[in-house]
């Protein structure tokens, strides 16, 4: 299994180029996000939009980065892709001061959340404040824009709620899950705002409908993958502790079914949950695998040459950014 992505039919040197561009891209997205914080949310006083500017600033660009890359592989102006990302990158920042009120994360990107400086409240209505100005910006450039956005939000949404909290729920007090619950949660929490952003930096390209579904497709199936190495990271790499069973319990009904008889978790001691933890991570490797060989394939329709060349790389570097897919 190799997640390092060298021997998936991209050859090494095309790899390793396509991480110079891409780190390259992203800082430039840097750049031009920060220019755009103004324009955006003109409407905001001064002090608050620097508060945005805060909360977007130190992120991974991984959606927005997708963006610039679809409209730059389909032959598109530079210029268009930059709206488009801003608005993808605003709609990570505010889930993730959603996600920290309600799951009382007191730190994101290595310094404190922001509902700790400012309070829950204020907290969440700037997040909905940079939800809003997303949605009217990417309605102001066109209706398949707007929609494409409010789609992705409305389908996160849905995701987050659907998604088991370590302490509660009527499935996990039964000690039972539905073994379609994991994959489930990632397309709708993670897998659509990558593919979202696929789509529209194809819109951005004034590529065709079909090309705009492939890419939506091709981001979603990079978003999956990224979102099982991030949680082979989180739940996996740590030493194995019962009290994870909870969170673990998605996963393992969709993985290990044949491992749990009637799908129930018991709190097995610590060498049988040491060794279901093993089997879980080996599959859900595998499974991060089998997305990201799909989304190489998928690129292969959606350009040639050159471009086709970054969008087959682009799976395996954004990939990286989790540590599980360290080689």
């Amino acid at each position: 299994m190799a997640l390092d992505g060298m021997s998936q039919g991209i050859d090494p040197p095309d790899q390793a180029a396509f991480a110079s561009h891409w780190q390259a891209l992203r800082k430039r997205l840097d750049h031009d996000l920060d220019r755009c914080v103004p324009q955006f949310f003109e409407d905001l006083p001064a002090a608050h939009r620097d508060a945005v500017r805060d909360v977007l600033h130190g992120g991974k660009r991984l959606r927005g980065g997708l963006v610039v890359l679809l409209n730059e592989a389909l032959g598109g102006a530079a210029a268009a892709a930059i709206p488009r990302a801003m608005a993808i990158e605003c709609v990570q920042a505010a889930s993730l001061i959603h996600d920290d009120v309600v799951d009382g994360d007191a730190t994101r990107r290595n310094g404190p959340a922001l509902w700790t400086e400012q309070g829950p409240r204020r907290a969440i209505l700037l997040g909905d404040v940079i939800f809003a100005t997303a949605l009217r910006r990417m309605a102001e450039l066109g209706p398949h824009d707007g929609v494409v956005l409010a789609t992705a939000i409305a389908t996160m949404a849905a995701g987050a709620y659907q998604e088991p909290l370590a302490s509660s729920g009527p499935a996990l007090e039964a000690g039972t899950v539905a073994a379609d619950l994991y994959p489930r949660v990632i397309a709708l929490k993670t897998g659509v705002l990558f593919g979202a952003a696929a789509q529209l930096g194809a819109l951005a390209a004034a590529a065709s409908a079909a090309s705009a579904e492939r890419a939506f497709e091709y981001g979603v199936l990079i978003g999956e993958a990224y979102q099982i190495l991030d949680d082979v990271h989180d739940l996996l790499d740590a030493p194995p502790d019962a009290a994870q069973l909870p969170l673990l319990s998605p996963a393992m009904s969709h993985f290990c079914a044949d491992l749990l008889p009637m799908r129930r978790f018991d709190a097995p001691g610590p060498p049988a949950l040491e060794r279901l933890r093993a089997v879980l991570r080996e599959r859900m490797l595998a499974a991060a695998e089998h997305r990201l060989q799909r989304a190489i394939a998928t690129a292969d329709l959606l350009g040639s040459g050159k471009h086709a060349g970054l969008l087959r790389a682009a799976p395996r570097e954004i990939a990286r950014a989790t540590p599980a897919a360290a080689p």
